[in-house]
């Protein structure tokens, strides 16, 4: 099974000119209502550049995930052979490390693996596999989070 997933760019569109209306509002506010900071060209260019730096981010996910692997960019790790599964927040979302026995690592946001249902199934099992029956280490957000149960003690 191969599945695949790229940001909509619309969505991306979108995120760019939130943050371009949120970041005029905040400088607004932040002047006390004043509206004489919109005379000086360059602080346009700042918050243009800062929109389109938010625009670049939510638009450079691509990920692609096969039954025992996940690739997002130029990364790849194997699912089932996961050694370290971090999650942690980040901006607004959960984003989680993986780790694979060879050492390779992959860093994405959950958002973007559950963007298509497929992807994360496929993606949640491994860490599942991974945690239960492999003994990945994990942090406590991993079992919080994303609900992986913990590994049974060993007796």
């Amino acid at each position: 099974m191969l599945e695949w997933y790229r940001s909509s760019r619309r969505n991306a569109v979108l995120t760019g000119a939130v943050a371009f209306v949120i970041m005029v509002l905040g400088l607004t506010l932040i002047r006390g209502g004043e509206l004489a900071w919109m005379q000086f060209w360059f602080v346009w260019a700042i918050l243009v550049l800062a929109s389109l730096g938010v625009y670049a981010s939510s638009r450079a996910t691509e990920c692609a995930v096969g039954a025992e692997w996940l690739k997002v960019g130029k990364t790849w790790v194997r699912l089932y052979e996961l050694t370290s599964i971090k999650a942690r927040v980040r901006s607004n979302a959960i984003h989680i490390d993986l780790k694979d026995g060879a050492g390779r690592e992959v860093k994405v946001s959950t958002s973007a693996l559950q963007e298509d249902r497929d992807i994360w199934d496929l993606v949640y099992n491994g860490i599942l596999h991974s945690v239960v029956a492999g003994h990945a280490t994990t942090n406590g957000m991993v079992h919080s989070a994303l609900q992986v149960p913990r590994p049974a003690p060993a007796q």
